[in-house]
């Protein structure tokens, strides 16, 4: 019961963020269709038989079919300049006018490349939204905490170091510095810093380690080593956790650690790994308040990044968030948001170039089991997170649909393309055969990426464990 409650779940958000995207794509080719004088016969959300749909007075009919994986729009003469059902009427004039094959090809591009359009103009929307009125977040690219034994600590990072620049790019947040190093696989890093007001040059040697992500999956990320300026204010304590026993609560300002002034949570984490279980007394201040408590850090055991269980000493508190939010205007928020979404689409092609040319693990590819699941957590969080998560899956689908793969919106754009050249469209022959080597590409990515997700999800471990 409990796994057909998850897979509801986690069917539901994917089905509600995957019917959004994709209405905002098909409406992008809808719009500029419209505008250029194209009739649109159908409008699907989904593919197959219909479900349910009416008739606008256009003549468009809005549906959803019964399997809610896409959608489509269908307009007027696409397919062949005769009249549907009829024997191979030519068309006339009025109903050239209205066809999509008789409009010119610049206009034809405009329809087509409108789809992704829409998904990036999307999330350039959300974004500029949720800046323009909840702030934009950000965090100073100071550094409070150096994991010893990181690519940081051997490169010679301190904390509260500022990092000015990496490789040349310069670094004006914290998110800064973790999309410029997920990018840098097993490569040099030169990172220019500024410490008590010197410049200083270092290099750094970023290793790709297993770890796990916010929901305890599996993933491999690039790491650093290091974590942004931390208060010492403590946001989290564990219930039942050496903290709580001491009478540590969430707002406590943490003001002396064995006798020693904190001025960073790193400071909190550095002293705690060194107590073994030796008490810790400290000095915090509670709304005003001085309070002298002790507590003394319980050892658990845990994985390291290479899978090595290691035994570690834990209090039982998490520090309170770093970000903040810095209040935009409306131009502000939108250039803002554009650059945001430049930077991940940069992200993601950089990535996948990555892979292509094997430098990143082609593990990483994911497909709509992965997505759900993904769709799912992100859901559990709250709705600002489900939003913005669907604005990096809006962004994801309007470059996927910009690959030059026949049958993607980005392999029509580049038929039309030589075509202008030509003056003339490329033989039927020709556009066929490119369909049928695009339709291969798409099913062999797509059983690829489900195979994917089934190893990730555990599907296939359980699957041999049926077995052994």
């Amino acid at each position: 019961m409990e796994i057909l409650s998850q897979i509801q779940h986690y069917g539901f958000w994917f089905l509600v963020v995957l019917t959004v995207l994709v209405f905002i794509h098909e409406l992008g080719h809808f719009a500029v269709a419209r505008l250029c004088g194209v009739r649109v016969e159908v409008f699907s959300i989904g593919f197959g038989p219909e479900l349910f749909g009416w008739t606008d007075r256009t003549g468009t009919r809005w549906k959803f079919s019964w399997l809610p994986l896409g959608g489509y729009v269908r307009m007027f003469g696409q397919d062949e300049n005769v009249i549907e059902g009829e024997a191979a009427r030519p068309m006339g004039e009025a109903e050239r006018a209205v066809s999509f094959k008789d409009k010119h090809v610049a206009q034809r591009m405009a329809i087509v490349a409108a789809g992704p359009a829409a998904n990036f103009l999307f999330a350039v929307v959300v974004l500029a939204l949720v800046y323009g009125f909840a702030g934009k977040p950000f965090i100073d690219p100071v550094v409070g905490v150096v994991t010893q034994g990181t690519a940081a600590a051997d490169a010679g990072l301190q904390t509260r170091d500022r990092i000015l620049a990496l490789n040349g790019s310069p670094v004006a947040e914290f998110g800064d510095i973790d999309r410029i190093v997920q990018l840098n696989l097993d490569q040099p890093l030169a990172i220019s810093i500024d410490r008590a007001g010197k410049q200083i040059d270092l290099t750094a040697h970023p290793k790709v380690v297993p770890t796990k992500d916010l929901f305890g999956n599996s993933v491999k990320m690039t790491e650093l080593g290091i974590a942004p300026h931390l208060e010492a204010v403590i946001g989290e304590v564990v219930a039942g956790s050496a903290a709580d026993k001491a009478g540590l609560q969430p707002g406590d300002r943490i003001l002396v650690l064995n006798g020693t002034p904190v001025s960073d949570f790193g400071q909190v984490v550095a002293t705690v790994r060194e107590s073994v279980e030796k008490p810790i007394a400290m000095t915090v201040d509670r709304a005003g308040k001085e309070l002298q408590l002790t507590a003394s850090p319980v050892i658990v055991e845990t994985k390291d990044a290479t899978g090595k269980t290691v035994k570690i000493p834990r209090l039982g508190i998490a520090a309170e968030a770093p970000e903040s939010r810095i209040k935009v205007g409306p131009v502000g928020a939108t250039l803002a948001a554009g650059h945001e979404v430049y930077n991940q689409s940069a992200v993601m092609l950089t990535g996948l170039w990555q892979m292509i040319t094997g430098a990143r693990s082609s593990e990483d590819i994911g497909g709509v089991l992965r997505i759900a699941k993904m769709t799912g957590d992100v859901a559990q969080i709250g709705t600002v997170s489900l939003i913005l998560f669907s604005v990096m899956l809006s962004i994801n689908l309007g470059l996927i649909n910009l690959f030059p793969v026949p049958m993607l919106d980005g392999g029509h754009l580049v038929y039309y393309a030589v075509e202008a050249v030509r003056g003339k469209p490329l033989g039927q022959k020709v556009q066929e055969f490119g369909l049928k080597v695009g339709l291969a590409l798409v099913l062999s990515l797509m059983l690829f990426a489900t195979w994917n997700d089934l190893v990730y999800l555990k599907v296939v471990d359980f699957v041999k464990s049926l077995f052994t």
